[in-house]
């Protein structure tokens, strides 16, 4: 997600509107955005009626698997801190959509897990490939 954030005027240059939909807290999404990602708009979702729509999936031990511990403990020697979950649900999968000016989705990308996430390339080359 924080990659996003970083390339965000990329997705300006191809006219494409990012809109993040989270769970969390208002207060906590308040914060995640202050402090990373302050370029894209954020819809809330607690009941997590558009995640279900989408097909996001709930995992407890895919949240929880060597890879994802792995990266975890890299980001963390390299300085990262978890904001903590904030008493959300941490067994909650993410994903990644184009939906196109007509509101028909073009791509899905449901992840496996938390470290399963499109490259920003990626997200570009399919945008590209609506235009």
């Amino acid at each position: 997600m924080t990659q996003l954030c970083h390339d965000h005027e990329q997705f300006i240059r191809l006219h494409t509107r990012v809109v993040i939909v989270s769970f969390g807290t208002l207060p906590a999404v308040q914060q995640w955005l202050n402090e990373a990602c302050h370029n894209f708009e954020v819809l809330l979702d607690r009941e997590r009626t558009v995640y279900q729509a989408y097909g996001l999936e709930q995992s407890f031990w895919r949240s929880r698997n060597l890879r994802t511990l792995w990266t975890y403990a890299r980001m963390q020697l390299k300085g990262w801190r978890s904001p903590g979950s904030g008493g959300d649900d941490t067994t909650q999968l993410g994903g990644n959509f184009l939906i196109d000016s007509r509101g028909i989705l073009r791509m899905a990308y449901r992840s496996y897990d938390p470290t399963d996430r499109p490259s920003v390339a990626y997200l570009l080359k399919e945008i590209q490939k609506l235009k």
